[in-house]
């Protein structure tokens, strides 16, 4: 399985950042959750993260750039 982290590059609805937080939810769509340092990608449909650009995504609007 793949890991998402913090310090990760992604491309969400708002274009490209750098993972500052992430954050998994008791539930898919919830704003708030526990954070975590990282995450399987298979529970990103419970995920928030926090980019660098400011904006906040949740793991399923994400594509993860393995670099």
């Amino acid at each position: 399985m793949t890991v998402i982290k913090i310090g990760d590059s992604v491309i969400g609805k708002y274009g490209s950042g750098r993972i500052k937080k992430i954050e998994i939810c008791e539930k898919p769509g919830m704003k708030e959750g526990i954070s975590v340092d990282r995450v399987w990608t298979n529970l990103l449909d419970r995920v928030v993260v926090d980019l660098d650009d400011g904006h906040f995504e949740y793991g399923n609007d994400l594509d993860y750039i393995p670099y």
